[in-house]
């Protein structure tokens, strides 16, 4: 009873504690280091892809953060949303920057097994499909859900698109 007490107090003398389902991965205030070469590289590539594909590429302008494996959530990244103009929320694709392609596919790789774990599959509607792909020394990510998304054909021609760069990475079953 007493160790329970001084753990409550502790928490409180230490500050707010997080509202119940807020977000608690990355810490608040945490930013990552601004993207450089490699990531504005692949998103020319991208948007040079998708736009053959008939899409449109925007910067995004909004906060987004998908959920994420330990190693993406310090990387650099840069935002851009496919436009699909009957689904405006949707689209998003996360560009996350690496020094090296080795370290870009090993982040892959925990991303992949993030998103198929049980923590990770809580974040994301059930039919959630995934896209991960590692171009250079970056890992592009992307998630659709037929459920979720009013044009899941347009949704699932983004994934089909991205498959022309780099390689991809499986998630697990």
């Amino acid at each position: 009873m007493v160790v329970g007490a001084l753990l409550v107090l502790g928490a409180l003398a230490t500050g707010r504690t997080p509202a119940p389902g807020s977000p608690t991965f990355p810490p608040a205030g945490t930013t990552t280091g601004p993207a450089g070469a490699a990531a504005a590289t692949t998103r020319s590539l991208i948007s040079s892809t998708l736009g053959s594909a008939g899409f449109q590429i925007q910067d995004v302008q909004t906060t987004y953060r998908p959920a994420e494996a330990a190693r993406l959530t310090a990387a650099p990244r840069v935002v851009v949303r496919a436009v699909i103009p009957d689904d405006p929320d949707h689209g998003r694709l996360v560009i996350y920057e690496f020094v090296t392609t080795a370290v870009a596919t090993s982040a892959a790789e925990e991303q992949a097994a993030y998103v198929a774990s049980g923590i990770g599959q809580i974040q994301f509607p059930p039919d959630t499909q995934f896209t991960i792909r590692v171009i250079g020394s970056t890992v592009v990510f992307y998630s659709w859900s037929e459920a979720n998304s009013p044009d899941f054909e347009r949704a699932t021609a983004i994934s089909t698109a991205l498959q022309e760069l780099g390689f991809g990475v499986v998630v697990p079953s």
